[in-house]
């Protein structure tokens, strides 16, 4: 109420500063229209200079009138009486001004300042908590033990829950279809995003989980082949980039799982053996005491 009251003095002495204006203004344009009527007509020139004084008077009376209807409109504060007892209303039930959706985060601070002597915040041996000692203006004190949040490495940390699922399902899903699983039953990363293959994969690295192991009986590995062929595991990888020979792979990142029939070993024995660059690398690493090429 002292604020509301302070605001309406300063109203007051604002509306009494633009009514001295205006009355300053009014007297200006009569002493320039009292001079025009006075002055002799045969002295044009003067005549003519105290006209335009006088129609700058009244122009700059207009103007001052103009501003101060519009500052009597935006800024002038008055509050009724049903609007006082409101306040007063409010003032006893602390609830309910807290609550209000009208009542700013800076007013609750205010309010907390008229209601708190002081807190003394004491540091258990819990080191996510804090305890909170706090002595009202009435004398009465309570503690309240508060939760620190977590840090930002423990708010993207992975539980063991799902590190332990990941561990699990591993055995017999690649990345991809675990990523689709945890999409499906509601999970969501650490950062509230959903689960792609890349994520999956980047949490067996994190955790040294090993990838799943579906390779079928027939199928060798890269290694296996170049063995097999006398070549460096290069020129394998040069044969499947171009189809030469049949690879599968589960996902990015993991091992290709080549199958050999008849005719691609046939065909790719054929290769080996009429290509000169894999010849002559061969013969350069038997020179140098290296193994195939």
């Amino acid at each position: 109420m002292a604020a509301l009251e302070e605001l309406e003095s300063r109203d007051q002495t604002l509306l009494r500063q633009w009514q001295m204006r205006l009355e300053r203004a009014e007297y200006e344009a009569a002493l320039a229209e009292r001079r025009y009527q006075e002055v002799d007509p045969s002295q044009r020139l003067v005549a003519s200079t105290l006209e335009r004084r006088w129609n700058d008077a009244l122009l700059h009376l207009e103007i001052l009138k103009e501003q101060a209807a519009e500052f009597q409109r935006q800024e002038a504060r008055v509050a009724t009486p049903e609007q006082k007892a409101k306040v007063l209303a409010l003032a006893k039930d602390l609830p309910r001004v807290w609550h209000a959706p009208t009542t700013q985060a800076k007013d609750r601070k205010r309010m907390l300042r008229l209601l708190i002597k002081d807190i003394t915040v004491e540091k258990p041996s819990h080191p996510k908590q804090l305890l909170a000692h706090i002595r009202w203006q009435g004398g009465a004190c309570t503690s309240l033990s508060v939760q620190l949040p977590p840090s930002m490495a423990d708010r993207l940390r992975y539980p063991a829950a799902l590190i332990d699922n990941v561990r699990e399902l591993a055995h017999r899903l690649p990345d991809a279809e675990i990523a689709d699983r945890f999409n499906r039953e509601g999970y969501a990363s650490a950062k509230g995003k959903p689960y792609t293959a890349n994520i999956v994969r980047w949490i067996r690295w994190r955790y040294q989980i090993p990838p799943t192991a579906l390779k079928r009986y027939e199928e060798l590995t890269v290694q296996k082949v170049a063995q097999h062929f006398g070549v460096s595991a290069g020129v394998v990888y040069y044969w499947i980039e171009r189809n030469l020979i049949q690879a599968r792979r589960l996902n990015s990142g993991m091992p290709y799982w080549l199958t050999l029939n008849a005719s691609d070993e046939h065909k790719l024995r054929d290769w080996v053996h009429n290509s000169r660059r894999i010849q002559n690398g061969a013969a350069f690493q038997n020179a140098m005491g290296g193994g195939a090429l």
